[in-house]
């Protein structure tokens, strides 16, 4: 038993200042009560050579009392000045210090005693008892100084009581004995209070640390839910909530200090997802991400959801150009994904800090507008936003504000120009076709005003008021030629604008076997699975459907196979260059592939005989053009479509 005892108590020892937490928490307290301490000591050892400066030996009242207050007040000044510092150790050093104190506590305090027990011999009862009370008071401040530190305090009242009581029992006189027993029992009771003061002195440390672990793992998790808001988990890339933070902050910043934002959108991204599956399409994606990378340098490269992409690259003009042309030239390069070879290519818009804006969203407003020119006017590539981009938004604006101002009913003109048959030369169908002339901004072209309303969506307005009055015309012509309609590819995804078809159509009276509805490449293949099923649903009421501008887009012969298509249209551009030998076979071979697909064919932009003569020997049916008819408005049209009728009849 005596033993383990044994054992237990040089653990306690040896285990000292093992804990970390512990251990720093201790010195902590000890800097801020040591100074007490050897204060304490100081007083009232001073006290007593004062009361035996007269009755004890000069090396006791002197010489003795100097060293050690000598010695005390260095430590006092030491434990001082830490104290109001309140540095923080690191673990080995509040170890280190912990087992000193351990070590030069007790000796300290054993100097002291056998000082005071000396004095027991000189000086009369109440001197005496000035000692006594010294010893106690003393050594039970002390230990309390010690609280943090029990071990050191344990030493010091092991020290300390035990050598006072053997002095007071020596002294055979029952005054001391009383006086021995009842410092012993204080001196059980201390310890005893000393160690419940230890144990919840621990217990808060263990809960404070536990807290600190709690909040730091709290701060971990914050940062790791604060990175992965900012992150695309598929590419890793920066999102769009980072983009708008970091371009909001450059912006917020001002001064001199040019930057560019770029947005980059992949030209060809959604066949590849529709053809090969979203896999392949997020395989595309993370490999694109990793592929730009390496290209950066100081730019940062954003994803700010689907095939969109923005850009944020430090300096002028020339660095964001010389980034924007790395980009577009590794984007045109193939992916090779599994046993597939992709090639998509990709747009480059850029706005230019502070020269095209100085705020966030006219920033990302002029870089979305330098893309959306670099798409359809560039056919891709790189695009900076300059003083003519911003003529032309402010142009556009002033288009929109009109729109959306205007009263479609009143102010859209219907004119219509015919599609006849070439060796006939009676009029089959009309195609309509809308004139603005605004009250706010004069007379405005189709291919602006068009394109604006297809970007805010008041597209949807403007073929339905066309629909109504070209169903409302419809009594004016014959009924055997048919009336053409252009949908846009907002209309074909619009069910809202299909259904109001179907409800206009009738409520006409119309046959729908009368109704063309004529749909470009460009805006079919932009969903080629989407275009497919609304056009299978007019179809189904009976109108026919006509690929316009066909061989200006990036349509496939599969594709073109597959669509719903009982005509197309071959894009004036190709009838201009008939002249050459070149551009007369090209649309040769368009004809001859309408013939195979079971495909009526109509050639647009016919102005000259020569042109008439050469489809015709290509075995082109029907043409629309000048040497036929201009657009001409629709209170005019029957009588032209008369006139055209009695021409091929003479």
């Amino acid at each position: 038993m005596l033993e383990r005892k044994c054992r237990r108590i040089y653990r306690w020892y040896a285990e000292l200042g093992n804990d970390p937490c512990l251990a720093v928490a201790q010195i902590l307290a000890l800097q801020r009560q040591l100074a007490f301490l050897y204060a304490v000591l100081l007083v009232n050892s001073l006290a007593i050579v004062v009361t035996h400066r007269d009755v004890a030996p000069f090396a006791l009242r002197t010489i003795v009392p100097t060293c050690l207050f000598a010695l005390s007040s260095l430590r006092l000044l030491h434990w001082w000045q830490r104290g109001r510092c309140l540095d923080l150790p690191d673990t080995a050093e509040a170890r280190h210090r912990l087992r000193m104190i351990t070590v030069l506590g007790p000796l300290l305090a054993l100097t002291y005693v056998s000082w005071s027990i000396a004095l027991l011999g000189y000086g009369n009862p109440l001197q005496q008892a000035h000692v006594m009370i010294y010893v106690t008071t003393t050594s039970i401040g002390c230990i309390f100084c010690l609280s943090a530190l029990p071990q050191a305090a344990v030493l010091v009242g092991l020290v300390v009581m035990p050598a006072f009581i053997v002095a007071c029992l020596i002294q055979h006189d029952l005054m001391y004995l009383v006086i021995a027993i009842n410092i012993a029992l204080v001196l059980m009771v201390l310890i005893r209070v000393l160690f419940n003061s230890f144990d919840h002195f621990r217990q808060q440390v263990r809960s404070q640390t536990q807290l600190e672990r709690q909040h730091d793992e709290l701060v971990r998790l914050n940062g790791d839910n604060e990175r992965l808001a900012h992150t695309d988990s598929l590419t890793g890339l920066p999102n769009r909530r980072r983009f708008h933070d970091d371009l909001a902050e450059l912006t917020a910043r001002g001064g001199v200090d040019s930057f560019a934002v770029g947005l980059l959108d992949l030209d060809r991204f959604k066949p590849v997802n529709d053809t090969f599956g979203h896999h392949v399409g997020d395989l595309l994606l993370a490999q694109l991400a990793a592929r730009l990378q390496p290209l950066l340098g100081d730019a940062t490269l954003y994803r700010l959801g689907g095939d969109e992409f923005g850009l944020l690259v430090p300096g002028g003009a020339c660095a964001a150009a010389l980034i924007g042309e790395r980009l577009c030239a590794a984007l045109s390069a193939p992916f090779a994904i599994a046993e597939l070879t992709v090639t998509v290519g990709g747009s480059v818009g850029i706005a230019l800090f502070p020269s095209a804006g100085q705020a966030a969203a006219e920033l990302f407003d002029r870089a979305d507008y330098a893309l959306y020119h670099a798409k359809r006017e560039l056919g891709g590539g790189l695009c900076i936003f300059t003083h003519d981009l911003e003529r032309a938004i402010r142009r556009d604006r002033a288009i929109e504000a009109a729109l959306h101002a205007c009263d479609f009913d009143e102010e859209l003109q219907l004119y219509g120009q015919p599609i006849v048959g070439a060796r006939s030369g009676h009029v089959e169908a009309v195609e309509f076709l809308a004139r603005w002339h605004s009250p706010l901004i004069g007379k405005v072209a189709p291919g602006d005003f068009i394109t604006v309303a297809e970007r805010s969506t008041l597209i949807h307005a403007i073929t339905l008021a066309m629909f109504r009055k070209g169903l409302a015309a419809a009594r004016l012509l014959p009924a055997h030629v048919a009336l053409s309609f252009n949908l846009s590819a907002c209309d074909l995804h619009s069910p809202a604008t299909l259904a109001a078809i179907e409800r206009a159509l009738l409520a006409s009276g119309v046959a729908s076997t009368r109704i063309w509805v004529e749909v470009t490449e460009t805006a079919v293949m932009r969903d080629p699975a989407a275009a497919g099923r609304a056009l299978q649903r007019l179809r189904r009421l009976g109108m026919k459907v006509a690929l316009d501008d066909f061989g200006t887009g990036h349509s496939s012969l599969s594709t073109l196979h597959q669509l719903p298509l009982d005509k197309v249209k071959i894009d004036r551009s190709f009838i201009k260059d008939l002249t050459a030998q070149r551009g007369c076979t090209v649309v040769e071979a368009m004809v001859s592939l309408c013939d195979a697909l079971s495909l009526d064919c109509v050639a647009e932009g016919v102005e000259t005989a020569d042109q008439l003569e050469t489809l015709l020997r290509m075995g082109c049916e029907r043409m629309q053009g000048f040497l036929f008819g201009q657009p001409l408005p629709i209170a005019i049209l029957p009588d032209a479509v008369r006139i055209i009728g009695r021409r091929a009849a003479a």
